[in-house]
């Protein structure tokens, strides 16, 4: 009997070791957040250029981007194109910039010179630039005014289509590229200070606030995403020129992306969602992968 037990024990624990050696380890947390920083950076560095095209038409020359040495711009209106020439350009935002932004508005209807007016579309092209010690690079731009024309600026807001193909970061180590269409708002257009009615007067970006909807797709170091924002209840990426400048002695002049969610699927992954926040001028973001949520600063 006493032998009995004694093999019935050894197979019991024989059992219980051999469940313990097969079941499966806790799987490590997924938090690579590298593909949903690079999607933020990317779509900052696409707007920044939106907006120094949008500046550059409307004869500034100085802005919150272009700062006030270093800048060159010419403006040949027989064959509308403006070159937009940068050299050691030293912004208020604290980045230097190098090269040419090319504006090519020819493909414009209804007598439209400007970013204001309906009927505006130009192609933008980029030469050399940099910001830093990263080259910024593109196949192609494309801007087009999708404002109706003869709006209302008290009830309709001007707005744009920005179409990015292969617009691409190279910080010299690594590259993130990023084709992605938008949607952008100019929120307050019917502000007296931002857009006046007659449409006569450039758009005082200084006072603006804008939101961008939109989806794309890329490829950074750790292989190929899908990204999305375009549920403008909720999704929109919102900037705000004249309230937002966080940091000042720190990264003065800085405009980030304050408010909205995007959504990056990096491929054979969940996906994850980036929490802009609520309006806060910072560059705090908060990432949620597979349930588990990160904090992080976009630099």
């Amino acid at each position: 009997m006493k032998k009995s037990l004694l093999i019935i024990s050894l197979i019991s624990l024989t059992i219980a070791a051999c469940s313990k050696k097969n079941s499966p380890e806790p799987a490590t947390p997924d938090n690579d957040m590298t593909t949903a920083k690079d999607a933020v950076k990317s779509y900052e560095v696409m707007n920044d250029v939106f907006l120094m095209a949008a500046l550059t038409r409307d004869t500034y020359t100085a802005t919150p981007f272009f700062g006030n040495t270093g800048i060159t711009i010419k403006k040949d209106t027989v064959a509308k194109i403006d070159t937009l020439i940068l050299t050691n350009a030293l912004g208020t935002d604290k980045n230097i910039r190098n090269g040419k932004i090319i504006i090519k508005y020819s493909a414009s209807t209804l007598n439209a010179k400007y970013f204001r007016q309906p009927g505006f579309k130009c192609n933008v092209e980029l030469s050399n630039y940099s910001i830093n010690t990263s080259t910024i690079s593109a196949a192609s731009i494309v801007i087009s005014n999708t404002t109706p024309n003869g709006f209302n600026p008290n009830t309709t807001k001007l707005s744009w289509s920005a179409a990015y193909s292969n617009f691409t970061i190279n910080d010299g180590t690594s590259s993130v590229i990023v084709t992605s269409t938008h949607a952008i708002t100019l929120n307050n257009t019917n502000d007296a200070s931002v857009y006046n009615n007659t449409g006569n007067i450039p758009i005082q970006w200084q006072n603006a606030n804008i939101n961008l909807t939109g989806n794309g797709s890329g490829s950074n170091s750790k292989g190929s995403f899908d990204i999305t924002f375009n549920s403008p209840a909720s999704d929109y990426l919102y900037r705000d020129f004249k309230n937002c400048a966080p940091e000042g002695f720190v990264k003065p002049g800085k405009h980030p992306f304050i408010k909205g969610l995007i959504y990056v699927k990096p491929n054979g992954k969940n996906a994850q969602k980036v929490d802009i926040g609520e309006g806060i001028c910072d560059y705090n973001v908060k990432i949620t992968i597979n349930g588990n949520t990160y904090q992080t600063d976009i630099l």
